[in-house]
C-alpha cells in the first residue's frame, strides 16, 4: 500500500511538503507513528496523526491514502476565521451580540517582544482548523450555557504588537462569558492544530507544547 503523508510546522521543515511511502496493508496509526518517530531527531515531540481531518486513535487502522502529520498542539457555523489581514475587535464582538446579552468578554493575543528577543512569530494552521474550534465552541456554549463566540485566528507573519488571536462570547452572564472565554482559549492553545514558530535574535524556534525545537534548516 503507497500511502502520502503530508506534513506541517517543524515536520515540514525536516521532510518537506510531503513524501510517499510503502507500508503493509493492515497498518495501524500506532505502526505508522513509530515509523516516523525513528527518522525525528531526538528532542523532536511525538507527531500527532490526522486521518480525514480528525484525530486518529492508535489502535485504528489506515484506510485513507493520505493522512496528515502534525506536532502536538501548543467548521460549522461560521463562528471562526482565520486569516492574514487585521481585524476590528468590535467587528468581532458585533458578531455575538443578541437580544438578550448582558456580558462580552473579549481575549485579545498580541505578539509580546520578551525583552528584544523576539522579532516576531509565524502561524502555521491546519485547513481543518475551524471545524476543530467550532466543536471546541459548541461544547463550551453547551457546558457554560453561553450565547455565542466567536474566534479569529491570524495566520503567517505577525510582527510585535500585531494581533494573534481574538475570542470573544456573550452570555446573559458575566460569570457565564468569562468561564467559556478561558476554556475556549485554552483548548484552542492544547487541542487545535495551530503552531507557532518564534523567530529569535539567536535563531528560529518551533513552540510544540511545553518544547522549544530549533528549527531544521
Amino acid at each position: 500500500m503507497r500511502l502520502k503523508l503530508k506534513f506541517y510546522a517543524l515536520y515540514k521543515d525536516l521532510f518537506g511538503e510531503e513524501k510517499i511511502i510503502d507500508v503493509s496493508d493492515n497498518i495501524k496509526v500506532k505502526d505508522l507513528r513509530e515509523i516516523i518517530k525513528k527518522e525525528l531527531p531526538e528532542d523532536y515531540p511525538e507527531p500527532v496523526i490526522l486521518v480525514g481531518g480528525r484525530y486518529a486513535e492508535d489502535e485504528e487502522p489506515i484506510l485513507e491514502e493520505e493522512v496528515h502529520v502534525v506536532p502536538p498542539a501548543s467548521g460549522g457555523r461560521g463562528r471562526v476565521l482565520v486569516t492574514d489581514k487585521d481585524y476590528s475587535i468590535d467587528e468581532a464582538i458585533s458578531k455575538v451580540l443578541e437580544e438578550e446579552t448582558g456580558a462580552v468578554v473579549v481575549f485579545v493575543g498580541y505578539v509580546k517582544p520578551k525583552g528584544g528577543r523576539v522579532k516576531e512569530l509565524v502561524y502555521e494552521i491546519h485547513p481543518d482548523f475551524p471545524e476543530f474550534v467550532e466543536r471546541i465552541i459548541e461544547q463550551v456554549l453547551e457546558k457554560y450555557k453561553a450565547q455565542d463566540a466567536y474566534v479569529v485566528q491570524f495566520k503567517g507573519p505577525r510582527k510585535i504588537g500585531e494581533k494573534t488571536l481574538i475570542i470573544a462570547v456573550s452570555s446573559e452572564t458575566r460569570d457565564q462569558a468569562f468561564e467559556a472565554t478561558r476554556e475556549i482559549l485554552e483548548r484552542i492553545k492544547h487541542e487545535a492544530p495551530v503552531w507557532k514558530l518564534e523567530k529569535r535574535i539567536d535563531g528560529e524556534y518551533w513552540l510544540s507544547g511545553d518544547k522549544e525545537i530549533r528549527r531544521a534548516k
